[in-house]
């Protein structure tokens, strides 16, 4: 992938990153309103800090507001783990017993094991064949294939894939790993998309809403960021994992 394509490619996936995990908890819908008292965010992620009644009437009238929520619609749920753990962890929160889920970057199998006692079908896919023949020994009732992580169009022809996990090595920078999920995502259309990334981790957890700046009093404001576990959302708890053999 040349320099030129990745720059080009990491804008886009880096919005599809922010507005899935902004809305971890699936907002839908065309004009949507608060329910209650007044929000200062609307559900498209427009700011409506300081708006009066009219100006939110216009603005959920807008074209931007129906746009965005078009987007947000689209887009999948972008899970952020730091480390196994809870990248395994996300397993339980994240596939159901219906799904079939894709590993990409599977290694010797053990994660997509673990996938498959949940999931209807699970697949896992990596570059190493050496890598792939050992999951296959150690698994030879799932499925496996060595494959490039790059051609997302080869995979989309395995199945129609409901959860995406991915691990390209925790420390991959993002310049490869942001174009990666972005064709992911516009390729295969999954409901949700795990990714164990430290480094994109850290990136989200030092992100801060115009809300949240607000309401801090300014970048240098208290409250510091925002949670970390806003890049996994409320529902992904810790819970415990058999490791594999």
């Amino acid at each position: 992938m040349h320099g030129t394509a990745i720059a080009a490619a990491v804008a886009p996936a880096a919005l599809v990153a922010a507005v899935a995990v902004g809305y971890i908890l699936g907002k839908r819908g065309g004009r949507q309103r608060p329910r209650s008292a007044p929000t200062t965010q609307c559900a498209c992620g427009a700011s409506l800090h300081g708006f009066s009644d009219n100006a939110r009437e216009r603005h959920y009238a807008s074209a931007r507001h129906r746009r965005n929520i078009r987007l947000i619609a689209r887009c999948a749920k972008i899970v952020v783990a730091e480390n196994w753990g809870e990248y395994r962890n996300a397993i339980a929160h994240c596939v159901r017993e219906t799904d079939t889920v894709l590993e990409v970057g599977c290694g010797n199998g053990v994660t997509t094991s673990l996938l498959s006692q949940t999931a209807a079908r699970a697949v896992g896919v990596d570059l190493s064949a050496p890598l792939i023949d050992e999951a296959r020994r150690r698994f030879p009732s799932l499925e496996w294939h060595s494959m490039d992580a790059r051609r997302a169009g080869d995979l989309a022809k395995l199945a129609r894939f409901d959860a995406i996990f991915v691990d390209l090595n925790g420390s991959r920078e993002l310049e490869t790993l942001c174009p990666l999920i972005d064709a992911y995502e516009a390729t295969m259309r999954p409901s949700v998309i795990v990714v164990k990334s430290n480094k994109l981790k850290h990136l989200v957890s030092k992100c801060k809403s115009v809300e949240a700046l607000i309401r801090d009093g300014g970048p240098r404001g208290g409250g510091g960021p925002e949670p970390a576990s806003t890049a996994t959302g409320p529902a992904c708890r810790p819970r415990r994992y058999r490791r594999g053999s």
